[in-house]
């Protein structure tokens, strides 16, 4: 007997064995211009293994922002991107170094085409009796054979010669307990269990095998499960048993079964694994290896490319960057960049310094009958090689002698649903148009309009520092000002020190005292702001230095309030180099802020990951969040500008831009994401440059 722990440890959990086709489309999506929760959610949903994945990150990394009724969407919005794209090169890498037999193959495809059956049968009935909660049911289908999935992972040799069979029963279970001394089932309790649900989830796996007249008067989620059960028992044809499950489980007559059953055949039964004999699912596995192999590495290579546009410093060294990757990557002749202006409407040329003089002249309307406002407005490529010059507007015809080739190719850069602006390049044969819808150059597309986002956000963002101010010297002005009333404060701390000695309140003093140090450094960092590289970097133990700054708001942050703070460090990070005294002026500001938008007893967590990218890069991702209101969405879009607050009236607003230079500064970057359901997390992602 082998005896296998019905608990999965994190390295058995990254061991499981996901589907090659669904890390193939998170890898893609990885690589697209830009993917929500909700695009992710759909690919996510097809495998077992990977929603499993999910979950245990997010219940590590943000377990207060999982929705028991929808919790795979709620741990995706929970996410940082990086995390998702970890896992799926996790996955990747291990189906990409595992060797398969042709019946091992085989069983892993049995095994995906049921979860499917299960997962589409159960989001079939919640909906057809408005069970409230659809997406739970789905998962709840899902996740039915997942315990078997992880059995199979960790000894597939066996699992097939003492098991073999995949649809689960009270026999499999049997004979696994005979060989494994737990079963598919008391696996998958454990696993779900694990993510502290509000949910029958658990309770609809465990039972899955009780009489169906015992079910009768269970929770709709655990009847959901069973009837999906025996859907997966024949997927292919409504038989009695089926029939006679939906009758007793939730009053079906024989015609509305039949709907259902019709329904959700629809969408599995093209899923099939049974075409075919097993040889065929090797060399497609074989074929998929190869795919994943070429995702991971283009991933890779993107990440090289976006690291090199987002160290470019400014517009003119931006346009430079990318203009180089586009002539090395492409056969193009000369590559021009445009921006929309927002408020004309404009096509504004961005030259590069070889450029300058003409690039700077080119301007269009996005409404004109240009191929560039063409491409912009339709999302896609346009070209002139099929036009006449003489039907070309006149500054095609122009843009086509800065291009320096027989023609144009014009490419759109958009963000999610933003418009950004536009590249021409310049061709010498209509051939070459082809090579400009590849994975390659989408690719890189994807990568410059990122880039190319981050530049317009941070240009917008100095720019309303300068109308807040007035003047480009707000800051300077500010720490004049703010400093005169701080030393005749530091002034009286020392008399109101003398008073609290011996009393109550003792501990508030050096709390108070430390606070106005830091208020200083931070002045002192502020009035030397040219002089940034003064901070000096040093080996920094992330973990420690965050413990200390939490115990230091503890007195008069957290306790007022009785707000709890949960910690969560990765213990494998280490020693870090980087500037300490900005990382703990960075996370004093945000762990304050997040406790001021917070009632009494809120909760706050902290948490640490150390994570790899395709390319070998470490990154530590460091997130504050909280359970409080959320931020409101106009307020959200100009988070880090000079004069916008989270606060409220009576607030100076100044902390999170305070915030984000001190980010900058570091090399680091920092997102938020925020709700009225979830409230807010801010992530920061720092280079982990060994110390």
């Amino acid at each position: 007997m082998t005896v296998v722990s019905s608990h999965i440890s994190a390295r058995e959990m990254r061991s499981l064995l996901s589907s090659p086709h669904v890390a193939a489309q998170l890898l893609g999506a990885c690589q697209g211009e830009a993917f929500s929760p909700q695009d992710l959610q759909q690919i996510i949903l097809q495998d077992s293994v990977f929603c499993a994945k999910v979950l245990n990150a997010a219940v590590i990394t943000c377990p207060d922002r999982i929705d028991p009724g929808a919790p795979l969407s709620s741990a995706l919005a929970g996410l940082s991107l990086p995390v998702i794209k970890n896992l799926a090169i996790q996955s990747a890498k291990h189906l990409v170094e595992t060797s398969f037999t042709a019946r091992q193959v085989q069983f892993m495809r049995e095994l995906w085409f049921y979860s499917q059956v299960g997962s589409i049968s159960a989001r079939c009935l919640a909906e057809a009796i408005s069970y409230p909660d659809p997406e739970e049911a789905q998962l709840t289908g899902l996740l039915l054979n997942v315990g078997m999935m992880t059995l199979f992972s960790q000894h597939p040799e066996k699992y097939l010669h003492d098991i073999g069979s995949s649809l689960s029963s009270k026999e499999v279970r049997g004979q696994e307990q005979i060989s494994f001394a737990t079963d598919h089932l008391q696996v998958a309790d454990a696993l779900i269990s694990g993510w502290q649900l509000e949910s029958f989830m658990a309770d609809a796996v465990s039972f899955l095998h009780l009489d169906i007249a015992r079910c009768q008067e269970a929770s709709p989620l655990i009847r959901i499960a069973r009837l999906s059960l025996e859907i997966c028992r024949s997927p292919f044809v409504l038989n009695e048993k089926i029939l006679s499950a939906a009758d007793q489980l939730f009053g079906f007559n024989k015609s509305a079964t039949k709907d259902l059953y019709t329904l959700a055949g629809k969408s599995y039964r093209s899923l099939s694994p049974f075409n075919g004999d097993e040889e065929d699912g090797l060399k497609e596995i074989g074929r998929m290896q190869k795919r994943l192999t070429s995702l991971v590495f283009n991933l890779a290579e993107q990440e090289g490319i976006s690291t090199q546009l987002f160290d470019a410093a400014g517009v003119e060294s931006f346009v430079a960057t990318a203009r180089h990757l586009y002539l090395h990557n492409t056969t193009a002749q000369e590559a021009v960049f445009f921006t929309v202006e927002a408020k004309s409407s404009k096509l504004i040329g961005l030259p590069s310094a070889k450029q300058a003089r003409l690039v700077g002249e080119l301007t269009t309307s996005l409404s004109s009958g240009s191929l560039l406002a063409a491409a912009l407005r339709s999302d896609k490529i346009r070209h002139s090689f099929d036009f006449d010059s003489f039907n070309l507007s006149l500054f095609d015809r122009q843009l086509i002698r800065v291009c320096k080739g027989q023609g144009v190719v014009c490419l759109p850069l958009r963000l999610g649903g933003q418009l950004l602006g536009g590249i021409a390049l310049g061709l010498e044969n209509k051939s070459e148009i082809e090579f400009f819808n590849s994975s390659r150059i989408q690719m890189l597309n994807a990568a410059v309009a990122r880039a190319l986002a981050s530049l317009l956000a941070g240009r917008a963002a100095t720019s309303g520092a300068q109308t807040a101010g007035d003047d480009a010297n707000l800051i300077p002005k500010l720490v004049h000002e703010v400093s005169n009333p701080l030393t005749i404060i530091n002034n009286y701390m020392s008399a109101v020190g003398t008073l609290l000695t011996g009393t109550e309140h003792e501990e508030i003093f050096p709390a108070i005292e430390n606070e106005i140090k830091r208020i200083g450094e931070i002045l002192k960092y502020y009035s030397q702001l040219k002089d940034t590289q003064q901070v000096p970097e040093s080996a920094v133990d992330l973990n420690a230095l965050l413990s200390s700054v939490v115990e230091s708001l503890k007195p008069t942050v957290f306790s007022p309030k009785k707000i709890e703070i949960f910690t969560d460090f990765d213990p494998s990070l280490w020693s870090v180099k980087t500037k300490s005294l900005l990382i703990k002026q960075i996370f004093v500001n945000l762990l304050k802020n997040a406790a001021e938008a917070l009632d009494k007893n809120g909760k706050i967590s902290l948490v640490t990951r150390l994570y790899t990218t395709a390319n070998g890069r470490h990154y530590v991702d460091i997130r504050v969040q909280d359970n409080g209101p959320g931020i409101a969405a106009e307020v959200k879009e100009k988070l880090f500008s000079p004069v916008t607050s989270t606060k409220g009236e009576g607030h100076a607003g100044l902390g999170l831009n305070i915030v984000k230079g001190m980010v900058d500064d570091i090399g680091a970057t920092i997102s938020c994401h925020s709700s009225a359901e979830f409230g807010t997390s801010f992530n920061l992602v720092i280079p982990a440059i060994d110390g």
